[in-house]
């Protein structure tokens, strides 16, 4: 398993290095750096609980954020149409985002969620989900402690492919991904209002508890807390899933 990790990450700091090998001078497009570490429990046969721990940055360097988000999941029995390959499940927790600005105020975001994902079909070499969940967002600016309150909308598809050994053994254990993810901003705070993320990846099971998975996505969004502002992003994610039990 080390092995495979070592030749996972020399081949993901290639990747970056090529699309990263040129320098954008137009601050109306950045790069994204995300890091992610995401392990799950079971606590009943129903019951997950989940997170991320993680940190992200933007170049040109604007701000630094950090991210804690312990994070629930039920899996809902099938109430219909049980001979279908498909399960659904609720989704809620709270996530912590500490933004470390360099020209503004630092800011904490506390984030409760409410969520439903579907994944139809559900077999072992594909996987297409559908996620929507509701967030509040309470922005709290810590120079003078003054808040805003966020309530937005989030619709998500995700297509997965587990090429499991196809065309060359060398396959087996990688799986593609391509989502698109939609936002509605029904009350907006000063940062990070986001409108439309479509995400291509690529991913390597190591064993039934570990995964990694890396993305390179285009996000369009409103980074700073200048109402003007919007910026095209392209963000590199690297993410590691871990199973404790």
């Amino acid at each position: 398993m080390i092995i495979k990790f070592i030749q996972f990450i020399l081949v993901i700091s290639l990747s970056i290095n090529l699309l990263g090998a040129q320098d954008i001078e137009d601050k109306s497009v950045t790069k994204q750096i995300w890091l992610d570490y995401n392990p799950s429990f079971s606590l009943t046969e129903k019951l997950d609980i989940y997170g991320d721990i993680g940190a992200r940055t933007i170049f040109p360097n604007e701000w630094y954020r950090f991210i804690i988000g312990p994070s629930f999941r039920y899996t809902l029995p099938k109430w219909i149409l049980k001979n279908y390959y498909f399960n659904h499940g609720l989704h809620f927790g709270i996530r912590l985002f500490y933004t470390v600005n360099k020209d503004f105020s630092d800011r904490l975001e506390i984030r409760p969620f409410q969520g439903y994902r579907i994944a139809w079909p559900n077999r072992p070499r594909i996987i297409l989900q559908h996620y929507v969940r509701l967030e509040e967002r309470f922005d709290i600016q810590l120079s003078n402690w003054s808040n805003e309150f966020g309530l937005r909308i989030r619709y998500m598809a995700e297509l997965i492919l587990r090429l499991k050994g196809d065309w060359i053994p060398i396959n087996d254990g990688v799986f593609v991904s391509f989502s698109i993810e939609l936002f509605w901003n029904l009350s907006g705070v000063k940062q990070f209002n986001d409108v439309v993320r479509i995400i291509p990846g690529i991913g390597y099971e190591f064993s039934e508890d570990w995964q990694a998975a890396f993305h390179i996505g285009y996000f369009y969004t409103r980074n700073t807390v200048e109402d003007v502002f919007a910026t095209n992003d392209i963000v590199f994610r690297f993410r590691l899933y871990h199973k404790l039990n």
